[in-house]
């Protein structure tokens, strides 16, 4: 009992100790809808594209689709990043206790990664750019665990936008959702 009036305690005193980054989406897996795939992997469009993209996303998600994965992909995929007007692509691979992602746009590439063995709790990554800017990821992964959505931070106030997975994605490349 006084564990856990300790580990409460410690919660609610942690509460505002900013811990976890601003606006964190909290866990590490929950339910993700082809809605949620949808808003993120067509926000980054002119007003005049959206609709059609959020149309082709949803779409998408009504096909049957086999539930294979290519050959030692099961905790590794495609990976992409809309910031602003630009769409970055890579791959992410994890682990049980750490992950990491690499992606770019062409012209500039950033790459994050976590670990539980240093002491993050959520899947929160430390983000580095080329181009200087750092910040961070929270990630969040749907129940089966290989696909998700997240939000990205950089410290010159940019926000991105991230879809991982095989489910939402297919192949990464060539990408149907750019400008």
């Amino acid at each position: 009992m006084s564990r856990l009036v300790a580990i409460v305690g410690l919660s609610i005193l942690c509460g505002g100790c900013g811990l976890f980054p601003p606006s964190h989406l909290g866990g590490i897996a929950t339910t993700v809808t082809p809605e949620d795939y949808g808003q993120r992997l067509c926000g980054h469009l002119d007003l005049e594209d959206h609709p059609s993209c959020l149309s082709q996303v949803l779409d998408y998600f009504e096909q049957p689709r086999a539930d294979t994965l290519p050959p030692g992909h099961s905790t590794s995929g495609p990976f992409a990043v809309m910031m602003e007007k630009d769409v970055y692509l890579g791959h992410y691979q994890s682990d049980i206790s750490q992950a990491s992602f690499r992606v770019s746009n062409g012209r500039n590439g950033c790459r994050g990664s976590y670990s539980a063995f240093a002491g993050s709790p959520d899947a929160i990554y430390d983000v580095y750019c080329d181009d200087g800017r750092s910040g961070w990821a929270d990630i969040i992964r749907d129940s089966d665990g290989r696909n998700g959505i997240g939000k990205l931070a950089l410290d010159d106030g940019t926000q991105g936008e991230i879809v991982f997975g095989y489910v939402p994605l297919g192949q990464a490349d060539p990408y149907p959702y750019r400008p």
